[in-house]
Order: C-alpha cells, then sequence, then structure tokens
C-alpha cells in the first residue's frame, strides 16, 4: 500500500510539474505577444506624434509668415450691394457701399464643414481617450 501512495504522489507530481511547465510556458507566449504589440502601438504613437508635431510646426510658420507679411490670407468673400445702406448722398468716389463683406456661399460651408470635423473629431478623440485609459492603467 505504501507503494502505490509513493507511486501516486510521484505521478501527482510529475503532473504538477508538468502542468505549471506548461503555465509558464503560456505565460512567456503571452508576455511576448504584449511585448510585440506595445511595440506596434509605441512605432503607431511614435509616427504619428511625429506627424501632429510636423503640422503644428508648418502652422506656426504660416502663421509667422502672415504676421510678417511673407503669405497673404486670401478669403473668399463678397460685398453684396444692399440698397437700403447705399449712400444717400449719390454716387461718391469711394468704394465702400455701406454693405459688409460676407463670405461666399462656398466659403461659408467649408467653414461650417471645418467646425463640424473638429467637433466630430474633439468626440472622436475623447471616446478614444476613454476606451484607452483602463488599458494604460493596467500596463503602468
Amino acid at each position: 500500500m505504501g507503494e502505490q501512495i509513493a507511486e501516486a504522489n510521484t505521478r501527482t507530481s510529475e503532473t504538477l510539474k508538468s502542468i505549471a511547465v506548461a503555465a509558464a510556458d503560456k505565460q512567456r507566449e503571452l508576455q511576448n505577444e504584449l511585448d510585440k504589440k506595445q511595440a506596434v502601438w509605441a512605432a503607431v504613437e511614435a509616427e504619428q506624434y511625429a506627424l501632429l508635431r510636423d503640422a503644428e510646426r508648418q502652422n506656426n510658420q504660416l502663421r509667422a509668415d502672415v504676421d510678417a507679411g511673407r503669405k497673404r490670407l486670401r478669403v473668399n468673400a463678397t460685398c453684396p450691394a444692399s440698397s437700403d445702406r447705399l449712400s444717400e448722398t449719390g454716387p461718391s468716389t469711394s468704394m465702400d457701399n455701406g454693405a459688409a463683406p460676407r463670405l461666399t456661399e462656398d466659403a461659408e460651408q467649408a467653414y461650417h464643414d471645418l467646425q463640424s470635423g473638429i467637433a466630430r473629431m474633439t468626440r472622436q478623440l475623447l471616446a478614444c481617450q476613454a476606451r484607452v485609459k483602463p488599458f494604460l492603467s493596467e500596463t503602468n
């Protein structure tokens, strides 16, 4: 009977050792996968930050060029004639007809599209950050 117990203990020890080795192998495999995913994530993040820095640099350069007079901004606008705002003194030599300049329909639509796009991208970014935040706290 003691021999059977010793044999059962040996089999149990071998089974537990096999399970421990398999678990350690699986843990290494999962860690390797995680390391690869983190490397891909870091590469994508670095690329996106580089693109963002380049866009910011270009925007700052354009702002500086406009401020210095090296470049000009052109706005697609019109000065509609408005009979109720015309000068009552008759024709004059000035260009002012009393009407305020306005963006053309195309420029106004582009402006609203940009505003809408900025709002949409802001909401998407906030949603993305909220979705990723739990994963970031797990890795720290």
